[in-house]
């Protein structure tokens, strides 16, 4: 049996998300709300009363960061996992279109142990 050893499986490249190691990035599973299309890493989440997330906008209230790409673009639930706690840069999060994230956003995610720490940009 000949093994392939110069196959390229996966590639890994900077994002900025994560811009500090204090607190610590912890992650926890959730369900995504059907629906709510392809979310890129770094999407901040707001919790809905059943229980599962949609994308931060008006009237939401933050709750945990995206930690890997997922595509709720279907019928049903989808189950993700997020940041429940961690230091990030305020200039790699995602938010709905037309939405920015307010102080008192941010001031809401402190409560969970997830804070933002101003990054230089590339």
């Amino acid at each position: 049996m000949r093994e392939n050893l110069v196959n390229k499986v996966g590639e890994c490249s900077q994002d900025n998300l994560i811009a500090g190691l204090f607190p610590r990035a912890l992650t926890t599973g959730v369900n995504i709300a059907a629906g709510a299309g392809k979310l890129a890493r770094g999407t901040v989440l707001s919790r809905k009363e059943d229980g599962t997330c949609e994308v931060m906008a008006t009237g939401g209230s933050p709750a945990y960061i995206l930690a890997d790409p997922v595509d709720a673009s279907g019928t049903e639930a989808v189950a993700a996992v997020v940041y429940r706690s961690g230091n990030f840069n305020p200039h790699a999060v995602i938010v709905a279109e037309g939405y920015a994230l307010t102080a008192a956003d941010k001031d809401n995610l402190r409560k969970y142990d997830i804070v933002f720490t101003d990054m230089m940009e590339d």
